[in-house]
């Protein structure tokens, strides 16, 4: 881990826990029960979502199961355990913690402009995806174990899970406060519309903007223009697609019309980055990490990268200039 963005990711995190006490306070108040029947189905939806990212070439390899030469279990710097908490972590409370100071601010300008079309919109992908964003970025700095592009997205995709499933649970209180019928039969429409209509979307806009911070930070030989130009560009696809769904159409065709075209090119386009980067994550055989410093022959042994690549996959893009070394380095920043 860079000590810097280790230490900032996880002291804004603990400063947004309130998040939690304030989702939890707010559904205990509605509904109890209904309450626990949405974090059932949280705790599913995260452990299933989790468990098939964690299936694919695209999860990165912590190796804290390992052990050096000396016998004992490699020392810290992270573990898989702790990305995965840093992701969902400043997902469900940071980055909700973060666009809530400007969200209700932007409904007011929207309110007052006129412009009542784009309310939401603007409340909603503007603030939100800067937050997300932030978070993957400074959780791709923070841990070494971190340096491919698909790093990015698998990153990005876990941050928006741990926003979604916030989300989802406001909403479901929500749902079973409107319910005039019963509270746990509107939690359950909820959650159900959720999942049905427009299934991952914050976990597939953040895994855009990740995979794009990861490009600018791990490609090589590629000039300061076209990093800053490729984050800024997968951050903008992340933020219109999510500006776009949240258009408040006046009739139900249009709004349905919208999700589908939205749909179209959303989907799609995840499925080609999943695609390209589980071939190039196959084909990666340079991929290697020190948790520390190597200051005798014996370290070396904790470089256990494989040395051929895949025969059938094609060749990955070169990481960028000076991954390597920063990666079994003696800790520089990235």
């Amino acid at each position: 881990m860079n000590r810097l963005f280790s230490v900032t990711l996880w002291v804004v995190i603990v400063l947004s826990t309130p998040m939690l006490f304030l989702t939890l306070a707010a559904g205990v108040f509605i509904d109890p029960v209904a309450t626990v029947l949405g974090v059932v189905f949280a705790v599913v939806y995260l452990t299933v979502v989790v468990w098939v990212l964690s299936r694919t070439p695209l999860w990165p390899d912590f190796r804290t199961h390992r052990r050096g030469p000396d016998g004992k279990k490699r020392r810290g710097h992270g573990s898989t355990a702790q990305w995965v908490a840093a992701c969902l972590l400043w997902g469900g409370l940071a980055a909700v913690g973060i666009a809530l100071l400007t969200s209700t601010a932007l409904l007011d300008l929207m309110v007052k402009l006129n412009l009542d079309f784009f309310m939401l919109s603007m409340a909603g992908g503007y603030p939100e995806e800067i937050a997300k964003a932030l978070g993957a970025a400074l959780i791709l700095m923070a841990f070494r174990q971190l340096n491919r592009p698909w790093h990015g997205l698998i990153t990005g995709a876990l941050v928006g899970l741990g926003f979604e499933v916030n989300e989802n649970l406001l909403y479901g209180s929500t749902g079973a406060l409107l319910d005039a019928n019963s509270d746990i039969d509107g939690v359950l429409i909820m959650w159900g519309y959720r999942t049905l209509a427009g299934p991952l979307i914050h976990t597939i806009l953040t895994a855009f903007a990740g995979y794009g911070i990861a490009l600018a930070l791990f490609r090589a030989h590629k000039t300061l223009a076209w990093r800053c130009g490729v984050a800024a560009g997968w951050i903008g696809i992340a933020f219109i697609l999510h500006f776009a769904w949240n258009m408040l159409w006046e009739t139900t065709l249009a709004s349905i019309i919208n999700i589908v075209v939205i749909s179209l090119i959303m989907y799609p386009l995840f499925g080609y980055l999943i695609w390209r980067s589980w071939r190039e994550a196959r084909a990666d055989g340079s991929y290697a990490y020190a948790p520390g410093a190597l200051t005798t022959t014996a370290d070396l042994a904790l470089i256990d990268a494989p040395t051929t690549p895949s025969l059938t996959a094609p060749p990955a893009e070169p990481v960028a200039a000076g991954t390597e070394e920063t990666a079994i380095g003696d800790g520089g920043s990235r």
